[in-house]
């Protein structure tokens, strides 16, 4: 009893410290993400100029529409630069959408049975073909239009021809100054963009690794270092890279992006690995005596992140076979003699010190000898730059049928929007309209993105409520001009830009503060209503519950259930890819395959992340399928580049042993990714039991065997059996055996990492 007493009664001091943590962890968070750059400031600048010009514009047109400014700041920032045909493209899509509600609005509004239904065919259909043609955010604008008139037409039915022909001079305004920014006066391309923030995330990475080992260490001063970020740096890296390719990024390029994102998000998971074992507090006796080794392992690994951090901004060098700088030569040297180290200094630990302490060296140096190998050799590329084709269209070409996938979406879409749509109607407030955007901008397509996007939009949504208050009790009463307002949006803009350059952690709430006050005050005057801000925050709250029981619990959609697909594409694409597959007909082919496995790579990218914000619900490990794809996209590229080397520089028969074990080698590695493709095309594809004993399966039958007689075969007797070949016809032999003993090598990182993709991180 006593015993009972002092559990319960000890238990809520404990809460205190909890909560003190919790706080801290938050506030090292925001710090990390907010903290200054010249890129942030520089862009941040930009929205704001354009966003407050738009603004300006609106108001001195005297459009009196309450989204006109919100139209502008919903464009600013949110996907590629705007070109010319693309804006006309919008606006007729707008001028059509808008025209059209208005005229379905009159006609049902006395229906209601009908209003419904059409609403949920109209947002699923709009939704579907939305994102199939890649409209982005311009789907949003037209969807919000559309949704709006629908709404309007039950409590002023007079005046949603007058709302409506607002909002599209709102949006020819908007997307007007859009225009002129993004290609003449202030253009910012996704791929440089993409290229300045890779630089940014390594660099970060850097100093994380730097603080890491000092306290590992025992450096005098150095503090203990935080615990590691909750999700990465993916989600800003992939919205960058779908910007750069509807602006027109080609395919090679994009397979080169692709690989430098995968080999960053690889690099920051390791690191995070080696910050939790930095932290453990143990006895330091191994430490002490390995001590020079491990810092000079550290400093060489921190030259190279810091080279770079300093390159990607300009240019990302590529040549995975080509003599590697100077700095990774050094860095492996330096991890080799640490090794060294470890294994000389061996017998004076080995039975003094406890097996944590032990546990905990391993744990530390594993972690820095894979960043190790994730540096020392320049990126690979794709098999050649002979294609040029935008990935998008690459894989709108090959697209046949209904994407069963996103038809269910969509149809998730319009049930949360019907649902939504009756709740605003039977409250009888007009300014719940909020409820259906939510809808639409919080109903995404896995439970992890949704349930980060709800979660951000609220924050964001009270931050600007809280912003939009202050401006009314501070500016209204005291100012009346429209300098003062533009004033006031430009500061307002400028927080919430710079807000909305961090990482997906909060990206999306800075932006929201923008959207919440331009709302408030589209019309850049006075505004004494104080309780707009708080009726949005309220319809923000229940369109959240509605994604949220519809979504989250009712019909989730979890990240495992759009990995599988696509993993099976990618392991089909790259079998197909090898010399004898269906891909491996002409070099035009191989290209456009490998094309499209490096967009289906990207896509597995962005899935991790949902899988991390899935946590305990996720059936698949994010960091998995991380390194995964990037031992994959690894392997696409060598088995492209064998076939494409056998098209383009064929090689005479050799004898029929070295043939044979050649052709075993080839074999065995495509046997190896065909058990993969059976195992995720069956019944236990989530089953870590039998993903882990496939894997022990493969590992017990290596595919070294042939392809270490192929290589000596060819290499005995100083290459006799090749010497009277061409140079070319030499190299491409010898290229090819390098790729197998590569692929070698790389399946076996591939069948650990795909059997840790069933489960939990």
């Amino acid at each position: 009893m006593t015993g009972t007493t002092t559990t319960l009664v000890g238990t809520p001091e404990l809460r205190p410290a909890q909560t003190y943590r919790w706080v801290e962890r938050l506030g090292s968070l925001v710090v990390r993400e907010l903290a200054p750059s010249p890129r942030k400031f520089r862009i941040a600048l930009r929205m704001t100029t354009i966003g407050t010009v738009g603004a300006a514009l609106i108001a001195a047109c005297h459009v009196n529409n309450e989204l006109g400014t919100y139209l502008v700041w919903l464009l600013v920032g949110a996907g590629p630069m705007m070109s010319v045909r693309r804006a006309a493209m919008l606006l007729a899509l707008l001028g059509i959408a808008a025209a059209g509600s208005v005229v379905m609005a009159r006609v049902l509004a006395e229906t209601p049975w009908l209003m419904l239904p059409y609403v949920f065919i109209m947002l699923a259909w709009s939704t579907y073909l939305g994102n199939i043609v890649k409209l982005g955010a311009g789907l949003l604008l037209v969807q919000v239009v559309a949704l709006n008139i629908y709404y309007l037409v039950e409590f002023t039915p007079g005046g949603i021809g007058w709302f409506a022909s607002g909002a599209f001079s709102g949006s020819t305004i908007a997307l007007g100054v859009v225009v002129v920014f993004d290609n003449w006066l202030w253009p910012e391309r996704g791929e440089m963009l993409l290229m300045e923030s890779l630089g940014e995330s390594v660099g970060r990475v850097r100093r994380r690794l730097r603080g890491a080992s000092a306290y590992y260490l025992g450096f005098g001063g150095a503090a203990p270092p935080s615990l590691p970020p909750p999700t990465t740096d993916l989600p800003r890296h992939m919205a960058l890279l779908d910007q750069a390719v509807v602006e027109g990024l080609d395919a090679y390029r994009h397979a080169i992006l692709v690989a430098m994102i995968t080999r960053a998000a690889r690099i920051s998971l390791e690191v995070d690995r080696l910050m939790i074992a930095a932290r453990e507090r143990l006895p330091s006796h191994i430490r002490d005596l390995l001590q020079v080794e491990i810092q000079a392992a550290v400093d060489a690994v921190a030259d190279v992140l810091d080279e770079i951090a300093s390159e990607l901004p300009k240019q990302i060098s590529v040549g995975v076979d080509s003599p590697p700088p100077p700095s990774r030569i050094r860095a492996r040297r330096a991890m080799d003699e640490l090794s060294a180290r470890i294994i000389e200094v061996r017998s004076k630990y080995i039975g003094h010190v406890k097996a944590a302490e032990i546990a905990n060296l391993a744990a530390f140096t594993d972690s820095l000898a894979t960043v190790t190998g994730y540096i020392e050799r320049l990126l690979d590329g794709p098999p050649s730059a002979g294609t040029r084709a935008n990935p998008n269209v690459v894989s709108r070409n090959q697209a046949r049928g209904i994407d069963q996938k996103l038809l269910l979406y969509s149809l998730k879409v319009g049930l949360c929007g019907v649902i939504g749509y009756v709740i605003g109607l039977l409250s009888q407030h007009v300014e719940l309209s909020t409820i259906l955007t939510t809808v639409l901008i919080t109903a995404l397509p896995s439970y992890g993105a949704a349930f980060r996007k709800m979660v951000l939009r609220i924050v964001g949504s009270a931050l600007g409520g809280v912003v939009c208050l202050l401006t009314i009790i501070i500016v209204s009463p005291n100012f009346e001009t429209l300098p003062a307002y533009l004033i006031a949006i430009f500061l307002i803009f400028y927080l919430s830009a710079y807000s909305s350059l961090s990482s997906g952690r909060i990206a999306y709430a800075g932006k929201q503060i923008g959207t919440t006050f331009a709302l408030v005050f589209a019309g850049l005057s006075p505004s004494l209503d104080i309780y707009a801000p708080l009726w949005r925050i309220w319809a923000i709250l229940l369109g959240s519950l509605v994604v949220a029981v519809i979504a989250l619990i009712l019909w989730p959609q979890y990240a495992g259930d759009s990995l599988l697909p696509r993993l099976r594409q990618v392991i089909a694409d790259t079998l197909a890819l090898a010399p004898g597959g269906a891909a491996s007909t002409s070099e035009d082919t191989i290209n456009q395959v490998n094309s499209e496995t490096m967009r289906i790579l990207a896509q597995m990218l962005e899935i991790a992340d949902d899988a991390q914000m899935e946590g305990r619900t996720s059936k698949v490990n994010h960091n998995a399928i991380v390194e995964a794809a990037g031992t994959l996209r690894r392997i696409a590229n060598r088995l492209a580049s064998i076939s494409s080397s056998r098209i383009v520089d064929p090689t005479p028969p050799l004898d029929e042993k070295t043939e044979a074990a050649r052709e075993a080698a080839l074999g065995n590695i495509q046997h190896q990714l065909k058990r993969w493709l059976d195992f995720f095309s069956g019944p236990e594809s989530l089953t870590a039991g039998a993903a882990q004993a496939l894997a022990r399966k493969q590992l017990s039958s290596p595919v070294e065997d042939p392809l270490t007689l192929f290589g000596s075969r060819l290499e005995e007797n100083e290459f006799e059996r090749i010497k009277f070949w061409t140079l070319d016809q030499r190299r491409g032999v010898l290229a090819e055996l390098n790729s197998l003993r590569r692929i070698a090598v790389l399946l076996s990182d591939l069948n650990a990492s795909l059997a840790r993709i069933p489960g939990m991180a």
